[in-house]
């Protein structure tokens, strides 16, 4: 397979957004759709042209999810006639209309085409907040134009929970804010509050929007991806909730520091020095006997499986693994570890996936490789392959021994590829 670069070749101001890209079959990774069906008794409604709508359309009908989505289309009469907010407005009072149950909140996604315009959408959604005082209206955005200041993904994130009003603070209760999937026994984190007496809540546990809408009296919230900072800030702000942020990293002092840094947050104790070590150990060793099954094999690391892909390559090098490639878009990890990759691992092969030029790659591996993700499984047309997205629910020591694991796995048993990877949203529970 070609179409790579050396990362000895590169520079830490490595960017792949060159404009035209190329989207591969491997469909995983969740987008707008998804996140909005995480809350409990909501409706989403996506006001478009009708070449738009296709893309959401599909992918709640994949999901089993119809009833819990409607669409208005934006026609050119619309934009001839300038009749874009009454469009919106009449379009939303008729879906209302003709839903069997009354939701609890509304998400209405306006398009590109409405910032072209200028439409002045928060005047509908205050009108019709004045008509419909039991629903909450939230303004969202499915806006690829603004990829680049204001991504849909991250937006969404922050918008879902804007809904959330200031409560009477619970001092030993935390949110989780931005996961896609539940974090339980795979996470140090949330197991070590939960034993300590921390309820954590958290919106892939809601099963009521009344249980959702409780989130608001939680002292403090934790974020552990990068797309959720929007969220962290403004609740910090809007409801005075301490914003924690973690990362989901392999690199035990980060992980070390943000564990005693939730415990002093919560007033919890964080776990000792000897637990830690023995953590380490237990990761250490099982690591080892892992490398040692591989033997050897070559593993490719994708940006779509875990937040950090070149610390991840650079743990799975200092391990004695053997890394080949790693599919990421950009460097947005600390230069330190660039720097080290191309000290340590000088042939390490750097893919865009989303390069044009991906579209004509010849895929394929010479031998046997596993690859990390579905997009590095895709390009490599392997079926030995780890099928998670965004880390799933793994953090910390437990996490990275969840990973190993099925770094095992994958090594040991071929999955249908070509299957697995065309299935949108990965894990999704929503349908």
């Amino acid at each position: 397979m070609k179409g790579y670069q050396r990362i000895a070749d590169m520079t830490y101001a490595y960017n792949a957004d060159i404009g035209l890209s190329y989207s591969s079959p491997a469909r995983g990774v969740w987008n707008i759709v998804h996140i909005g069906t995480l809350v409990p008794e909501s409706h989403q409604i996506f006001v478009c042209p009708t070449s738009c709508l296709r893309g959401v359309v599909l992918t709640t009908a994949e999901m089993g999810a119809m009833d819990q989505m409607s669409t208005i289309t934006v026609g050119e009469d619309n934009i001839l006639e300038g009749d874009m907010e009454e469009a919106l407005y009449n379009g939303v009072v008729k879906i209302l209309s003709r839903l069997e149950k009354r939701p609890r909140m509304v998400m209405v996604f306006t398009s590109c085409i409405h910032h072209f315009l200028a439409v002045n959408y928060q005047r509908v959604y205050k009108i019709l907040r004045r008509e419909y005082p039991d629903i909450d209206f939230i303004d969202c955005y499915m806006d690829p134009i603004m990829r680049r200041t204001s991504p849909p993904d991250p937006t969404l994130r922050r918008q879902i929970t804007r809904v959330l009003r200031p409560l009477e603070k619970e001092a030993n209760s935390v949110n989780i804010i931005g996961n896609e999937f539940r974090t339980e026994e795979n996470s140090d984190l949330y197991m070590h509050l939960v034993n300590n007496g921390i309820q954590v809540r958290d919106i892939t546990r809601c099963r009521t929007y009344d249980e959702y809408l409780q989130m608001g009296a939680s002292a403090a919230n934790i974020t552990f991806h990068k797309a959720a900072a929007k969220a962290g800030k403004d609740l910090e702000v809007r409801l005075g909730q301490t914003w924690l942020p973690v990362r989901t990293t392999y690199d035990y002092d980060v992980l070390d520091a943000d564990m005693k840094r939730v415990c002093e947050a919560v007033g919890i104790d964080a776990p000792s020095e000897e637990m830690v070590r023995k953590e380490r150990e237990m990761t250490d060793a099982m690591a080892a006997d892992v490398c040692a099954l591989l033997h050897g094999m070559p593993l490719s690391v994708d940006y779509t499986a875990v937040d950090e892909p070149l610390y991840f390559t650079l743990w799975l090098k200092r391990h004695g693994f053997t890394v080949e490639s790693c599919f990421i878009e950009n460097f947005t990890e600390d230069k330190a570890v660039f720097e080290a990759l191309q000290n340590e691992l000088p042939d390490l092969k750097i893919y865009s996936s989303l390069n044009w030029n991906m579209r004509t790659v010849e895929r394929g591996h010479d031998g046997i490789i596993t690859a990390i993700g579905q997009k590095a499984a895709y390009f490599n047309d392997t079926n030995h392959f780890v099928d998670v997205v965004e880390s799933g629910d793994m953090y910390g020591y437990r996490g990275i021994r969840r990973m190993l694991a099925l770094i095992q796995e994958a090594y040991l048993e071929e999955k249908d590829m070509r299957r697995l990877v065309q299935v949108k949203g990965w894990g999704c529970h929503c349908g």
